[in-house]
C-alpha cells in the first residue's frame, strides 16, 4: 500500500488528507471516509493525544488491501487543514465532502462513476446529505444510520440518567436528592433554545465556546427525508454496545431507503467499531474508549464490509 499526502480546495480553505492506493494500481473505485463529530483528524485521533483511536487509519488500510482507493482527510480546522472548526456548520462539512468527491473524480487512478461514501457517526448524516449534492455509487453508514442528532442526544442523556440511578451508597442518595435528571433536562432545553435563537456561528456558555451553527443546522436537518431519496446500494452497521447511536434505529431503514439495502447489528461492538463485552454504561464511555484505543476494529465489521463490497465490485478483488 502506498499513502500519498494530498490537498484540495474547499470554500476557500485548503484541506489536507491521505490517499491510499495499492502499488501498480490501475483505475479503481474509490471510498471516501467521512469522520464522526469532534476535532479528530484523518486517522481518528485528537491533537492532545488522549484519544489515539486510529479507526479511520485502520478502515483505510483494510479497504485499500481489498483493492480500493481510499481518501481520508482532516476536516476543516483540524490537523493540517485550514479553516476554523468551531465556526463550521454541518453544511460546511458536507460541502467539504463534496469537494473531496470532486478531487477523487479528477484523479487519474479513480473510476469517477464508482465513488462510495463511508460515514462514521456524524459522518453517516454527512454521507446522506452529500448524496443530495453528489450522487454516490454506494453508501456505507457505520454507527449512526437512520437517526437525527436530537434523537441521539436525547438517548445519550437517558442512558446517563439510567447509569446515575444505579449508583449506590451516599453518592447515589445525593444524586436522587438533588433531582439530577430534572435539573439537567431543564439545562439542556435552555441550551438548545439559546442555540436556536442565536444567529452566531459560535456562542459562549459559561467559559465554554459552543459551535452553535453546527448544532442549529443538525437540529434543523431531517436525515430521514434525504434517506428516502437514496437510490444507490446502502450498507448500514451499528453495534449493540453503542452508547452514542441507537442500533434499534437500523430497523427504520427498510421502509425508507429505496435502493438496495443491507443492515446489521453487530453483537459486542461499540460506537468506535471495536469489541466491547461489558454492559453499556454512559458514565464509563470515555474510560472504555481510552482502554480499547489500541485494539483492532471488530472482525465481524470487516467481514460485512468485505462481503458487501465483493458483491458489487467483484473485479476489484480478482
Amino acid at each position: 500500500m502506498i499513502e500519498q499526502f494530498i490537498s484540495f480546495q474547499s470554500c476557500g480553505y485548503e484541506l489536507k488528507g491521505t490517499l491510499s492506493v495499492l502499488q501498480n494500481s490501475q483505475k479503481k473505485p474509490a471510498i471516501l471516509i467521512l469522520s464522526g463529530s469532534g476535532p479528530l483528524n484523518r486517522d481518528g485521533n485528537d491533537a492532545k493525544g488522549k484519544f489515539q483511536l486510529n479507526i479511520y487509519k485502520q478502515l483505510a488500510s483494510f479497504l485499500t488491501s481489498l483493492g480500493f482507493i481510499v481518501l481520508r482527510y482532516d476536516k476543516r480546522g483540524v490537523g493540517e487543514s485550514g479553516g476554523d472548526y468551531l465556526s463550521a456548520g454541518m453544511w460546511d462539512f458536507v460541502r467539504d465532502a463534496a469537494s473531496a468527491v470532486q478531487f477523487l473524480k479528477q484523479h487519474p487512478l479513480v473510476d469517477e462513476n464508482r465513488i462510495i461514501a463511508l460515514g462514521h457517526s456524524e459522518g453517516t448524516t454527512l454521507a446522506v446529505a452529500l448524496n443530495t449534492l453528489e450522487k454516490m455509487d454506494g453508501l456505507i453508514l457505520l454507527s449512526g444510520a437512520g437517526e437525527r442528532l436530537e434523537e441521539a442526544l436525547t438517548r445519550q442523556r437517558k442512558l446517563v440518567y439510567e447509569a446515575l440511578s444505579n449508583v449506590t451508597g451516599l453518592k447515589g442518595k445525593m444524586i436522587r436528592m438533588f433531582n439530577i435528571e430534572q435539573k439537567n433536562e431543564k439545562k439542556a432545553n435552555a441550551l438548545f433554545e439559546k442555540i436556536m435563537q442565536s444567529d452566531q456561528d459560535v456562542i459562549k456558555v459559561g467559559f465554554q465556546k459552543i459551535n452553535a451553527k453546527w448544532f442549529r443546522e443538525h437540529l434543523q436537518y431531517d436525515v430521514l427525508e434525504d434517506l428516502k431519496k437514496i437510490e444507490c446500494p446502502v450498507l448500514a452497521i451499528t453495534g449493540d454496545k453503542d452508547v452514542q447511536a441507537d442500533p434499534e434505529k437500523l430497523n427504520r431503514l427498510p421502509a425508507i431507503v429505496k435502493g438496495e439495502l443491507e443492515y446489521y447489528m453487530i453483537q459486542n461492538m461499540d460506537h468506535l467499531l471495536k469489541k466491547q463485552e461489558d454492559e453499556i454504561n454512559m458514565l464509563k464511555m470515555k474510560k472504555n474508549y481510552i482502554k480499547n484505543a489500541d485494539q483492532p476494529l471488530h472482525e465481524e465489521l470487516f467481514d460485512h464490509l468485505k462481503n458487501w463490497l465483493n458483491k458489487r465490485y467483484n473485479e476489484v478483488f480478482s
